[in-house]
């Protein structure tokens, strides 16, 4: 897998760097978000904590995949910019399912629902 920066443009006003960028990944499948972000932020030269993949997809039938990346200066400034649906996007599965499952607590049975109406 090659990733390659197409254009860069830093925008001061947001404290941000957008990225467009393409990887060629030949003989293999599309590459996931997970397996492109630690590449992409060794070559800005970034924290993976500061960098968000908004946009990433490969045409049918070519080796090639298109995206779209920021990195933000802090922590802070990416939290307040970004939808948190992409954070999300950026998790591992196991820690997602870590995440969505909150505890449940049981329904009243009837018996217990009961005592209080009478």
């Amino acid at each position: 897998m090659k990733i390659e920066v197409i254009k860069r443009t830093e925008n001061p006003l947001l404290k941000r760097v957008e990225v467009e960028f393409r990887i060629d990944h030949s003989g293999a499948p599309t590459p996931s978000r997970l397996e492109v972000k630690p590449q992409l932020a060794s070559i800005l030269g970034t924290s993976e904590e500061l960098l968000v993949v908004e946009r990433f997809t490969s045409s049918h039938g070519r080796q090639v995949a298109t995206g779209v990346a920021r990195v933000y200066s802090t922590r802070e400034q990416l939290e307040s910019m970004e939808p948190e649906y992409l954070f999300k996007r950026g998790v591992p599965k196991e820690e997602k399912a870590a995440e969505a499952k909150p505890e449940k607590k049981a329904p009243p049975t009837k018996s217990e629902s009961s005592k209080g109406e009478g």
